[in-house]
């Protein structure tokens, strides 16, 4: 394979520098949906696209599916897509061409999901999967490098939206082997890897899958001797292969295939002997047990659960201290002062948050959540590494408040978090947020989060109104929002979890700061209904007051600025950048110039749930300017805490991913400076996210449920739910009717 050279790790973030008097512009893409429409060669168009565009492909309306994705239109990009593979010689911009083309794919199949219509044909899904396996065969499929690792991840990613695995499951095995100590170092590239435990995660109770997997269950075995073999990458960034291997091995238990499950069950107590709870690697043992609790409860063995978290809990988080109020902190590591300074902290919030919401310290009627339980993690990792086990929580976040049923007396409300920093300062991520929606729940939300959500028009207040408490009129992120594009009130107070991080966090934080500024009356009219448990009342108001407010909301917009400046310390709760530094939009490219010793500077916010993040200059032979970066302060070539400057224009600095895979949130400041003078530089923020995954009060029961023919089954569904039916022979139709109770 080849192999371009690997930079350093570095957790801390960018900064760029460039002079006053120096030049820049935007460069101009040809590849936004509306153009490819008008494109006489789609395919082509598409091939030489700038990934700018990524997000106009995956944004697109209902209505690209009759042009551009359409059938025929995807049957041009796989025809264009083979020839490429067959051509692929680990160039750089052959890779490019790749990685556009297989995005284009991906976003074909995510618009076509959300809109809810028919499928693509089989048969050019298939086509899609014989892609990926010819890319896999193909000697370059896993040279390291930017533009290579795109199109590895591109090509492996579209394996799920395609759902096909059954088809490259093979490959995506023998591309497995590939992985060492050498090859671990580049995260992105491993990946690449994790693709194929995605596409196994999205295949669960698919029967295509489990039939294939009945055929072919050495799989089983592959999988179990990788991650037994590769237990030193524990030890590294790349460890969510490894841990993912168990997981997904696990998820097999739900298969209706006896060989399979079999064999996934004895693969899951071979890893519980082999890492027993307290050794270098339990992780793993929790891992199997969560997945045997969710699919095979007794191939426990009657191991005591409760005593198996009892214990745990007691060395992860050995420190507990009452605060004077609901708190009390279960901690890893925080100092007895440290634990009394949050005690303080959740003080002073909880005074301000009865002032502004007017509760009169009065709970919502039934709700026993007298007190409150923290556990705070000591780092991220520990937060992924054991929370779920402990508490339920997913982990793919910044932090969950889980009231459960504040109706039992037995109930324990609780927020589950995690320290960024481990020194003197107190540095847990969304500390205020969190105890927020505590407050909120007791005394302003009547019933469960179930109950909240039940009729809509409520995300922008739980997740606007943590943020406002946290923020107050200092939250400079959601404010610089409003030069991007304004949003209609109507629309911001329709929010639901599935929308983006801006739209739920600071758009909803815009929409309750209006509304608490401009009409507090009017919120203090929805409170009463929401004390009352009366949230379909709740949601038909909302819907007036956005119509009505629309205007109004439109040019309050204009008014605001930065009153207050946010506290230092959390990586999203950055300082305020100085006028000489402008915003970088991520995904979108600036062309740079300036003369010797000039700088410029630069910030990009970094939010939760980021998959990739990346940076980049590329210039002319003539000239060389050099990127200097630094995380959460501005950086300058004379202070700066992550470079990989060298002669010329060219420089990329990749940060890599956190043991969970995502990137470190928060603000990463760029400099560019002139070593000598320097035009027609391009700078580019590469940023990709995930959509974030609403809190959860309760976990799903994923045994499946075996249906009766012609009797209702009522479910209650949190995220999601397993059921069967048996079919006998002979049948030619079976119909299933699904009736959302909730809904209006």
């Amino acid at each position: 394979m080849l192999h371009t050279r690997l930079f350093p790790r570095h957790r801390l973030a960018l900064a760029c520098l460039l002079s006053s008097a120096s030049t820049f512009s935007f460069a101009q893409s040809q590849c936004e949906v509306s153009e490819l429409q008008l494109s006489p060669d789609l395919a082509h168009a598409v091939s030489l696209a700038d990934n700018s565009c990524y997000s106009s492909w995956f944004a697109a309306s209902k209505s690209s599916l009759t042009n551009i994705y359409s059938e025929n239109s995807l049957n041009q990009i796989s025809n264009l897509l083979d020839l490429e593979i067959a051509r692929y010689r680990g160039e750089s911009e052959q890779a490019r061409k790749l990685e556009n083309l297989g995005e284009f794919v991906r976003a074909a199949y995510y618009v076509r999901y959300n809109a809810r219509e028919e499928d693509f044909s089989e048969a050019l899904s298939e086509r899609f999967a014989h892609s990926t396996n010819a890319f896999l065969a193909n000697p370059n499929s896993l040279n390291q490098g930017r533009e290579q690792v795109g199109a590895l991840k591109s090509l492996t990613l579209m394996v799920d939206n395609v759902k096909q695995l059954s088809l490259t499951m093979d490959a995506q095995l023998t591309a497995l082997s590939y992985f060492n100590r050498e090859t671990t170092r580049d995260t992105q590239w491993v990946d690449g890897l994790n693709n194929l435990f995605r596409a196994m995660a999205g295949h669960a109770a698919r029967d295509d899958f489990y039939d294939y997997l009945a055929n072919n269950t050495q799989h089983i075995d592959t999988l179990a001797t990788f991650a037994r073999d590769n237990r030193w990458a524990l030890d590294t960034d790349a460890s969510f292969l490894v841990y993912n291997a168990v997981r997904e091995t696990g998820r097999l238990l739900a298969s209706p295939d006896k060989t399979t499950k079999d064999k996934a069950l004895q693969v899951m107590q071979d890893v519980m002997v082999q890492n027993p709870l307290g050794s270098e690697h339990d992780k793993l043992w929790l891992a199997a047990v969560e997945m045997l609790g969710y699919f095979a409860p007794e191939g426990l063995n009657g191991l005591d659960l409760e005593q198996a978290k009892r214990d745990v809990a007691q060395r992860i988080l050995p420190n507990r201290y009452e605060c004077p109020g609901p708190a009390i902190l279960r901690s890893q590591d925080l100092t007895e002062l440290q634990a009394a300074k949050a005690c303080d902290v959740l003080a002073a919030k909880e005074a301000d948050f009865h002032q502004v919401a007017n509760t009169g310290q009065q709970p919502v009627a039934d709700d026993n959540n007298h007190n409150l339980e923290i556990a705070v993690f000591g780092s991220k990792g520990s937060y992924v590494n054991y929370s779920s086990f402990l508490f339920g929580n997913t982990t793919d976040n910044g932090g969950q408040y889980l009231e459960g049923n504040p109706a039992d007396l037995d109930n324990v409300a609780r927020f589950v978090a995690y320290r960024y920093d481990n020194g003197d300062e107190l540095s847990i991520l969304n500390f205020e947020h969190e105890y927020t929606h505590y407050l909120d729940a007791r005394f302003n939300l009547h019933g469960s989060f179930n109950d909240n959500l039940a009729h809509g028009y409520v995300v922008w207040w739980l997740e606007g109104f943590a943020e406002y408490m946290h923020y107050k009129q200092g939250y400079d992120a959601a404010i610089r929002l409003i030069d991007s594009g304004k949003m209609r009130l109507s629309d911001v107070l329709a929010t639901t979890y599935s929308h983006d991080s801006n739209r739920i966090y600071r758009w909803g934080y815009l929409a309750t700061r209006f509304m608490l500024e401009e009409h507090p009356n009017e919120v203090e009219s929805l409170l009463a209904l929401s004390r009352s448990g009366q949230f379909a009342e709740w949601a038909k108001q909302v819907k007036m007051l956005g119509q009505q407010y629309d205007g109004e909301f439109e040019r309050w917009l204009d008014t605001v600025t930065s009153e207050d400046k946010p506290e230092p310390g959390e990586p999203t709760d950055p300082t305020e950048p100085s006028d000489q530094i402008k915003t970088l939009i991520a995904n979108q490219s600036l062309v740079l110039s300036g003369e010797a010793y000039s700088e410029q500077l630069f910030y990009v916010d970094v939010p939760e749930n980021t998959t990739h993040f990346e940076v980049s200059i590329e210039g002319k032979p003539q000239g060389d300017a050099d990127l200097y970066m630094s995380y959460n302060r501005a950086a300058h070539y004379y202070d700066f805490e992550f470079s990989q400057y060298g002669n010329g224009s060219n420089e990329l600095v990749t940060f890599e991913p956190e043991a969970t895979g995502y990137i470190k949130p928060g603000r990463y400041y760029m400099s560019v400076t002139g070593r000598t003078g320097f035009s027609g530089v391009t700078l580019l923020a590469s940023l990709e996210t995930e959509q974030p995954v609403p809190p959860s009060s309760e976990q799903d029961d994923l045994t499946p449920v075996v249906l009766e023919s012609g009797k209702a089954h009522l479910f209650t569904v949190h995220q999601q739910r397993y059921a069967a039916v048996y079919v006998p022979e002979g049948v030619r139709e079976v119909r299933v009717w699904l009736t959302d109770q909730n809904s209006d």
